[in-house]
């Protein structure tokens, strides 16, 4: 009896830990909200807004639909819709086709936190991006009070150009055809400032 007792506690103390604690739900831990897709997984913090991301994303433009204006049960799908259509729109931009990719897109509300909790691994360096990628973890990390369609389309560009090469080509050449899917998505968008 003594030993299930303990076995129970040190059972809550782990769902505690994990940050799922149902009797001390906010113990510090972020709380994220996880959304699957074909080609990604979506880590959301719950301190932000959800139809803030879908619109900043332009669901519109992908789905030809209106972002509802509250959460539903089927908002996590038009999310994942969204962003596997994405990911195809760039894959046809760049011409490179990888079906087999899955990577992390991890948001943040600013780019303060993404300061805190990405950039902190690297000392001595003075980043202030929106948005990286990153290969080694193989997730985009990026803020949502900067978000643009094509700065996502620009890091998922990076994603598959790091993913197809054996050799990776240089950071500039990157940078152009990243530069190359973002202006296209923007182009197609209709996001681009008018002349």
């Amino acid at each position: 009896m003594r030993h299930e007792f303990k076995s129970r506690w040190g059972y809550v103390f782990i769902r505690c830990l994990k940050g799922v604690c149902p009797l001390f739900p906010n113990l510090g831990f972020p709380q994220q909200r996880v959304i699957e897709s074909k080609y990604f997984t979506l880590e959301f913090p719950r301190e932000c807004e959800l139809v803030e991301f879908a619109q900043k994303i332009n669901v519109n433009y992908f789905l030809q639909m209106d972002i509802p204006s509250s959460d539903t049960k089927n908002f996590d799908s038009i999310i994942s819709k969204t962003l596997d259509a994405l990911y195809l729109e760039v894959s046809d931009i760049l011409d490179i086709h990888i079906y087999s990719y899955h990577g992390k897109i991890k948001v943040y509300p600013n780019k303060e936190k993404l300061k805190e909790n990405v950039f902190r691994n690297y000392p001595g360096q003075k980043y202030n991006l929106p948005s990286v990628y990153i290969h080694s973890d193989n997730a985009i990390h990026i803020s949502l009070a900067d978000l643009t369609l094509g700065m996502l389309a620009h890091e998922i560009a990076h994603a598959i150009i790091s993913h197809y090469f054996v050799v990776p080509p240089p950071a500039k050449v990157q940078e152009v055809l990243a530069g190359y899917v973002e202006y296209s998505i923007r182009k197609s968008a209709g996001t681009l400032p008018s002349r």
